[in-house]
């Protein structure tokens, strides 16, 4: 019975053992083979680590490859509190190596449950350098260097206002920044690193770690038409303009008038984006696309063209100028500042920018035709040129909306509000014999490999086009440039932007400005000058504007030599040959006698 009783408990015994080696043997074939991948994984996963590849932001270029924003690193020094081990000794070897105060460092480390605290969101490359070793050393442990991406323009402030500028995050916040950003930004990747027992971190070529990495995707580069040395020129003029005449604001905009390249576009008050500790928010209006000023006497050339082309006016025929005062009605008159006896052709009216000579000739235009070029000269809509912040269309009222003085202020640039854009454009219409171009800034969006991507041409414009052909024909605007050869000779109201050597066909603007519930004022002004040169063969055209300057206010005193001054530098730099024997009046000649303010009286 005792024999059998034994066999009976052994027999359990192994029975049970014989089941736990069979669940054993299960569980080791659960393991290699059933469910092999899934726990290989999770090993795997104890032994590494994800690392983000940051994607670098895409620089930003003038159109001869000289960079105007590229992205860098910097390291920058964080703490885990729940490492550090002694945060008094700890903050004062960090003073003692990098000159940051130990009273600022104690607090943020202090805190063990504080696992991640920035201790400085910038360090120089020496500091990092001092760092290092006593990191190494664990001397400073839980406290940690990582790059992090800086944006930086080599270029200061020069085309500052319009580059714009990048938030914290890397990001575009303002100007072409912001307006480019989904190009400008990457993609980012990550890579698997392997991690050992005591939690380094390394790189490995086992294929398990390899196959999972993600390469990251660099922003692509954006082309400007802007040419760096050009824009230095434009800049320069615009500074000693505000330094001599103290405006509230100044701007000059150069153009091939061909293509609509924009190649320089200066604007003053300026800003440096790498000092953000003195950004506002609006810092960067851009004066040129987004502000609207009355352009008074400028207009007068589109007017002159219009008449021209319709065949209203000749430029021989003489009209009778009032003396300089015109009393159109009981309640309205038009006066020219300086009084031309007798009659004047109408070449001599653009001349000497008389207000009365042009708006008699205005009489002849309908509204509705008037309407009609004016809107394909491209004022009342946006020229298409994007950037931040968006394009004002300026003012352009319906004509069931004018009111019975309009016809005769509107010709001498009154009753209409135009960007200095869309001036530039307009003049350049009579530079380009009639047709009216896109203006472009931007040449071209390309990866590293220098391929363009299709989405980007949804962002400007790359080519030049045409959007109105034959606005005039190209016979009115040969007349009409002739007529604005006349302004910048020995007696034209823009004698100071002539330049010897070169024809210079362009136009004076002196309007008082429009102070809402007050009416115009007689205290400010707008200065300003528009043309283009070679007359014949336009290389270049360009415009000035200069707000309420002080003392001096005409364009012709205010204006135009910054216009002379940024062209012929320009045609030189460009190479561009001298088309007349013949030179202007030098400098020092006195003032000229013809400035006129373009003003109705009401």
């Amino acid at each position: 019975m005792v024999a059998r009783g034994e066999q009976r408990r052994t027999g359990i015994v192994f029975g049970v053992l014989l089941v736990l080696l069979l669940a054993l043997l299960g569980r080791l074939f659960d393991l290699q083979y059933l469910r092999y991948d899934v726990y290989r994984h999770k090993a795997l996963d104890q032994h590494k680590s994800v690392q983000r590849v940051a994607a670098r932001r895409g620089r930003i270029f003038d159109r001869n490859g000289s960079v105007f924003a590229i992205s860098t690193t910097k390291p920058a020094l964080w703490a885990d509190g729940g490492e550090v081990t002694n945060a008094a000794r700890t903050a004062a070897k960090i003073e003692e190596l990098t000159g940051i105060s130990a009273a600022e460092v104690l607090p943020k480390i202090s805190d063990p449950k504080r696992r991640y605290v920035v201790l400085s969101k910038e360090m120089s490359d020496v500091q990092a350098t001092l760092l290092r070793p006593a990191m190494r050393k664990r001397e400073l442990r839980g406290i940690y260097l990582m790059d992090v991406n800086r944006r930086f323009y080599p270029k200061g402030q020069l085309l500052g206002n319009v580059i714009g500028l990048c938030n914290a995050e890397h990001q575009g916040a303002e100007g072409l920044e912001r307006q480019a950003n989904r190009f400008l930004t990457g993609e980012d990747g990550y890579q698997i690193l392997k991690r050992d027992n005591k939690r380094r971190t390394f790189f490995s070529f086992d294929q398990e770690y390899v196959h999972q990495q993600l390469v990251a995707r660099d922003g692509y580069d954006v082309h400007l038409t802007i040419d760096e040395y050009v824009q230095h020129i434009a800049e320069e003029a615009v500074q000693q303009t505000v330094e001599r005449f103290k405006p509230q604001r100044a701007m000059a905009l150069v153009m091939q008038p061909r293509t609509g390249a924009i190649l320089a576009m200066a604007l003053w008050p300026s800003f440096d984006p790498n000092d953000q500790g003195s950004y506002v928010p609006g810092s960067f209006r851009n004066y040129a696309t987004s502000e609207i000023y009355e352009p008074g006497s400028t207009l007068k050339v589109v007017i002159g063209s219009i008449a021209l082309n319709e065949g209203l006016v000749s430029l021989d025929e003489r009209v009778h100028c009032e003396n300089g005062h015109w009393q159109v009605t009981r309640a309205h008159a038009i006066k020219d500042d300086h009084v031309v006896p007798g009659d004047l052709s109408f070449r001599e009216i653009i001349q000497h920018s008389s207000n009365i000579g042009v708006a008699k000739v205005a009489q002849r235009i309908a509204p509705e035709v008037l309407y009609a070029y004016l809107t394909n000269f491209g004022f009342g809509h946006p020229t298409g040129l994007q950037l931040i912040p968006p394009e004002s269309p300026g003012i352009l009222r319906p004509v069931a909306q004018w009111s019975k003085y309009s016809m005769f202020s509107i010709p001498i640039g009154h009753e209409i509000g135009v960007t200095a854009m869309q001036m530039l454009t307009a003049v350049s219409v009579i530079a380009n014999g009639g047709t009216r171009v896109r203006p472009t800034f931007v040449q071209k969006i390309v990866n590293t490999d220098g391929m363009m991507p299709p989405e980007a041409r949804t962002f400007n414009y790359f080519e030049p086009l045409d959007l109105a052909r034959n606005v005039i024909s190209a016979a009115a605007a040969a007349q009409i440039t002739d007529a604005m050869l006349t302004v910048t000779d020995r007696e034209g109201t823009g004698y100071l932007a002539g330049i010897p050597g070169y024809s210079v066909a362009g136009k004076t603007g002196t309007s008082q400005k429009y102070i809402p519930g007050k009416g115009y004022s007689k205290r400010e002004y707008t200065a300003s000058f528009v043309g283009f040169v070679p007359a014949k063969d336009p290389a270049i055209s360009a415009i000035i504007i200069v707000d309420s300057p002080a003392g001096e206010y005409y364009g012709g005193l205010v204006a135009a030599p910054a216009f002379r001054s940024i062209c012929e530098k320009t045609l030189a730099y460009l190479g561009v040959a001298k088309d007349r024997v013949d030179a202007p009046l030098p400098e020092n000649m006195a003032a000229e006698p013809a400035q006129h303010t373009a003003r109705t009286q009401l």
